[in-house]
């Protein structure tokens, strides 16, 4: 978690793909005290850029960041995890960014796979040095102490959000999902 160029001070001017992702952790198996994590992702040959903003907030609240980090970050695509109740999430979503004026190339992503298994799936990226963390970032450092802490840690919210993040990359640079 340490490695040369672990840390990155300013994105890339140009990637070749840039992901919002949205883990609301209000579904039904979040634990009390549970983050939101935005995750923006953004990837370039060869290499990983993660900045992460995880928060306690309510429901308003994530609606508003997550509008204001689509306006900000303009990625290629902004996926929200739709478990349980989560779903909702997407109709608010698109009215407020409707009246934003802000257009949210929305995916609702329904997770079947283990949680353990998915967020384990990001260790060979590890490995291999690919991921870049966005420095003085709190949200960010964060994320990087859930990874560390991984699996008995108390939160896991971040690195969970980090998984379906790369994940909705990858299947869009392969073509594999549509809205």
């Amino acid at each position: 978690f340490d490695y040369p160029g672990f840390w990155f001070e300013q994105w890339p001017e140009r990637c070749d793909i840039r992901i919002l992702w949205l883990d609301p952790s209000k579904g039904a198996d979040a634990k009390r005290g549970d983050y939101s994590a935005f995750i923006r992702y953004g990837r370039t040959v060869g290499l990983e850029y993660i900045e992460a903003d995880l928060k306690r907030r309510d429901t308003a609240q994530i609606v508003a960041d997550g509008v204001e980090h689509v306006r900000q970050f303009k990625p290629d695509g902004f996926a929200i995890e739709t478990n349980a109740f989560q779903e909702l999430l997407r109709a608010a979503f698109l009215a407020a960014g409707k009246e934003a004026r802000v257009d949210l190339p929305i995916y609702g992503i329904n997770n079947m796979t283990n949680k353990l298994v998915r967020i384990r799936r990001l260790g060979p990226y590890l490995a291999q040095r690919r991921l870049r963390f966005k420095a003085k970032s709190p949200g960010t450092l964060l994320l990087v102490q859930q990874l560390k802490d991984f699996p008995v840690g108390d939160h896991d919210d971040g690195p969970d959000s980090l998984e379906m993040g790369r994940r909705l990359a990858v299947e869009l640079v392969n073509g594999r999902k549509a809205k």
